[in-house]
C-alpha cells in the first residue's frame, strides 16, 4: 500500500519542475477567488448538514491538503458539498444530539477508509456502473430536496424530515408560527444572491469592464452581501427580534483526533459511509474528469480514490465531516487561473487564517442568509431538461432517471442513489437476458445484411440467417435455444441456419452447452448450423473446446461468403422448353 500511495504523490507533484513565478501567481489568484467563495460556503454546508458552522471550516482545511498531495486532478477542489452535506444530515439525524458531531466525523473516517480500501483495490472502474442519467437524476433530486430543506430557515420554523413530502408536511403544520422577520432577511437575501449570480457580471460587461473580471467579481459578490447582512443584523439588533443569527463561532485550528464512537455506532454507521463513499467518488472523479478534457487531459480513477479517501481520512481526523469534489468552487478555481494543486494548499492556508482570526465577525450572520445562499447554488444542479432529453431517447434510461429523481425525494438521499444503480444494473441485465436476435437478409445487388423485419431484403426458405446482437452468456443462453426453435417450427424447408455473430464480444460456458444443444437438435432435424462474422478471439476461444469437431456446418469469415456458399441453385425447370436460336 505505501509503494502506491508512493507513486501516488510522485506523479500528482511531477509539475515542481517546472513550476515558476508566473504559475505562482495565477495560483494565488485563484486560491483567494476560491476562498472568498468557500468561506460562506463552509459556514452554509455546515448548517444543511445538521452541524456547527465551525466544522464546516474544519472541513475546508485539512482535507484540501491531504487531496493536494494524493489526487490525480490538479484543478479539482475538495471540502463540504451540497450533496453530502444533505447525506451527513440525514445519517447522523438519527443519533443523540451530543453525539452528531463526533458522529459525522466518524463516517468522514470510514468514508476515507472505504475509499482507500477501494483504491488499492484498484477498484477505480466501479465508477463505470453508475450511469451519467442517474447521477444527473441523483443530483437534480437532491438539490430539489436541499432547497425545500432549507426552506425552515427562510420561514424561521423547527421544520425538518428526511423526505420532502414529510419537510413539506411539516412546514405546512408550523405556517402560523412563521417569524415575519426572518421572511423578509431571507427573501432579500434570495433576491440579492440571485442578482449577484445573474445581473453583476452581466452589467459589468455592459459597462465596459473586461469578461474575465467581471466574472471575478460577480463570483465575490457572496461575500460582501454576506458582509452587509452582517452589520445590518449587528446594528439593528435583529437577533433580539427573533432572527436566529450563526452566534459564537470558536476561533482557532481544528483539533486532531480519532472520532471514538461505539460499536454500535460504527455499525449504524455502515451503510450510510459505503453510499456516500459512492456519490462522492461518482460525483468527484466526474468533475475531476470535465475539468482534465478542457486542458486536453486525463485523470487516473484509482488516485482519484486514494485522493478522495485521505481527504475524508484528513477531515474525520480533523474534527469535520465528509467532503468530495465541488464543482463550483473547482470551475471557479479553473477560470480563475489555478492551475496547479498548489492553489489548494494556499486555499487550506487561507481558510486556516479564517478560522484562527475571523470567526468572531460570523457572530450577527442570520442563518436565513446561510439558507439562501444554499438555496440559490442549488439552482444551478437543477436539470430537469437531461431527465427529459433522456426520456426522449431512451425509455429504459428516463425510466432509470425518474426512479432515482422519486426515489431521492421520497427515500432519501442515502437510498436514492441506490435505487438508480440497482434498477439501472437490473434493466441492462434484463435487456442482455432478451437480446435483439432478427433473421436477416440481403439488400438487392449488394453485400449488406439488414434486420428482414425493417428492410425490404432477399430471404430464402431454405438457409435462415439469425443475427445476434449481444454476447452470449448464462443468462442468455437459453433464450437462444428458444428462438432457434421457433425458428425451426416456422421454417418446415429450412436445410441450414447461419449465427451471423458480428456483436458477440463473448461466449461463456453455459452459452457454448446451449450451441452444443442446438447443433445437437438441428442435426436430428437434418439443418446444418454455421456461423459468419464471429470475432477472432471468440473463435480462438472455441477451438479450445471440442464443439468445433461436432459442428455440423462451417465457420465463414463473412455473411456474404455463407450465403454464397449455402443458398441453393435456382430452379431453371421452367426454361427446360424454350426455344435456342442460336
Amino acid at each position: 500500500m505505501s509503494g502506491l500511495i508512493g507513486s501516488a504523490v510522485k506523479a500528482q507533484w511531477g509539475w515542481l519542475t517546472e513550476y515558476n513565478k508566473t504559475l505562482f501567481s495565477n495560483d494565488l489568484v485563484a486560491a483567494i477567488v476560491v476562498t472568498i467563495l468557500l468561506v460562506p460556503q463552509s459556514l452554509a454546508y455546515a448548517l444543511l448538514a445538521g452541524l456547527p458552522p465551525k466544522v464546516g471550516i474544519y472541513a475546508s482545511i485539512t482535507p484540501l491538503l491531504a487531496y493536494a498531495v494524493l489526487g490525480s486532478s490538479r484543478q479539482l477542489n475538495v471540502g463540504p458539498t451540497a450533496v453530502i452535506s444533505l447525506m451527513t444530515a440525514s445519517t447522523i439525524a438519527e443519533l443523540p444530539e451530543e453525539l452528531r458531531v463526533v458522529g459525522a466525523a466518524a463516517l468522514a473516517l470510514m468514508v476515507g477508509l472505504m475509499l482507500i480500501g477501494a483504491g488499492v483495490m484498484k477498484a477505480g472502474f466501479l465508477m463505470n456502473f453508475v450511469s451519467r442519467p442517474v447521477v444527473s437524476a441523483y443530483i437534480t433530486g437532491a438539490a430539489l430536496l436541499i432547497v425545500i430543506s432549507q426552506l425552515r430557515h427562510i420561514f424561521g420554523v423547527d421544520g425538518g424530515g428526511r423526505t420532502a413530502f414529510a419537510m413539506v408536511s411539516n412546514l405546512s403544520r408550523q405556517a402560523s408560527e412563521t417569524s415575519l422577520i426572518t421572511i423578509g432577511v431571507g427573501a432579500a437575501a434570495l433576491l440579492a444572491f440571485y442578482l449577484a449570480r445573474t445581473q453583476i457580471a452581466f452589467q459589468l460587461i455592459k459597462a465596459g469592464v473586461p469578461s474575465r473580471r467581471a466574472k471575478m467579481w460577480s463570483r465575490m459578490a457572496p461575500i460582501v452581501i454576506i458582509g452587509l447582512f452582517i452589520v445590518a443584523s449587528w446594528m439593528a439588533g435583529l437577533d433580539q427580534q427573533g432572527l436566529s443569527v450563526v452566534g459564537v463561532v470558536p476561533g482557532g485550528l481544528p483539533p486532531f483526533r480519532i472520532p471514538y464512537v461505539e460499536t454500535s455506532l460504527i455499525q449504524s454507521l455502515l451503510i450510510p459511509a459505503a453510499v456516500i463513499a459512492i456519490v462522492a467518488f461518482v460525483d468527484s472523479t466526474s468533475t475531476a474528469q470535465e475539468l482534465a478534457a478542457r486542458r486536453r487531459g486525463s485523470i487516473n480513477a484509482n488516485r482519484e480514490l486514494f485522493g478522495l479517501g485521505a481527504a475524508n481520512i484528513a477531515a474525520g481526523l480533523s474534527a469535520g465531516y465528509a467532503v468530495n469534489g465541488s464543482m463550483s468552487r473547482s470551475a471557479v478555481n479553473a477560470a480563475a487561473g489555478g492551475e496547479t494543486p498548489l492553489s489548494a494548499v494556499i486555499v487550506a492556508i487561507l481558510m486556516a487564517l479564517t478560522a484562527m482570526f475571523l470567526t468572531p465577525l460570523l457572530t450577527h450572520l442570520p442563518l436565513a442568509v446561510l439558507a439562501a445562499l444554499i438555496i440559490i447554488a442549488c439552482f444551478s444542479l437543477l436539470d430537469f431538461r437531461s431527465i427529459w432529453r433522456t426520456w426522449i431517447y431512451s425509455r429504459l434510461d428516463g425510466l432509470t432517471a425518474v426512479a432515482t429523481f422519486v426515489a431521492v425525494l421520497t427515500l432519501g438521499v442515502q437510498y436514492g442513489v441506490l435505487v438508480g444503480v440497482v434498477l439501472a444494473m437490473a434493466l441492462h441485465i434484463r435487456t442482455t437476458v432478451n437480446p435483439h436476435m432478427p433473421l436477416v437478409g440481403r439488400f438487392p445487388g449488394t453485400e449488406h445484411y439488414r434486420d428482414a423485419t425493417r428492410f425490404v431484403v432477399e430471404t430464402n426458405d431454405q438457409v435462415k440467417t439469425l443475427r445476434i446482437d449481444e454476447s452470449l452468456y448464462y443468462a442468455n443462453a437459453r433464450t437462444l435455444e428458444d428462438r432457434v426453435a421457433q425458428i425451426v417450427a416456422e421454417t418446415p424447408s429450412l436445410t441450414d441456419l447461419i449465427m451471423m455473430c458480428t456483436a458477440v464480444n463473448r461466449i461463456d460456458a453455459s452459452a457454448l452447452s446451449s450451441l452444443e444443444t442446438i447443433n445437437n437438435r438441428l442435426k436430428a432435424s437434418d439443418i446444418r448450423l454455421h456461423f459468419s462474422d464471429m470475432q477472432s478471439r471468440v473463435r480462438e476461444r472455441l477451438f479450445r473446446s471440442s464443439f468445433l469437431d461436432r459442428l455440423t456446418g462451417q465457420i465463414f469469415l463473412s455473411q456474404h461468403e455463407a450465403m454464397e456458399t449455402l443458398r441453393p441453385e435456382p430452379d431453371w425447370s421452367f426454361l427446360d422448353d424454350h426455344i435456342d436460336i442460336h
